[in-house]
């Protein structure tokens, strides 16, 4: 992502939550530290500090909001996240 945004471009995005419990965060085989088998394949979830961490070299996080969305027939938890190229 980093590769492709000029300097100071702007990435908006959204992750998986750590709490996200209704689209695989719990209850799967976990594969290592936050990444679980999810329907036979491989889903990431983020606590705060992991999605930090994802934007920790090159990128100055603007924003970083813990969301729920009603766009599912159930809630969606997520980590909506705002970075610049640094």
């Amino acid at each position: 992502m980093r590769a492709a945004l000029r300097p100071h471009g702007v990435i908006a995005c959204r992750l998986n939550s750590t709490e996200d419990k209704n689209f695989g965060a719990q209850g799967g085989v976990e594969i290592e530290p936050g990444l679980f088998e999810v329907d036979g394949h491989p889903k990431r979830f983020f606590d705060r500090d992991s999605a930090e961490a994802l934007f920790a070299r090159g990128w100055k996080i603007l924003s970083i909001e813990h969301v729920v969305t009603g766009k599912y027939l159930k809630p969606k938890v997520a980590r909506e996240l705002v970075a610049e190229r640094v």
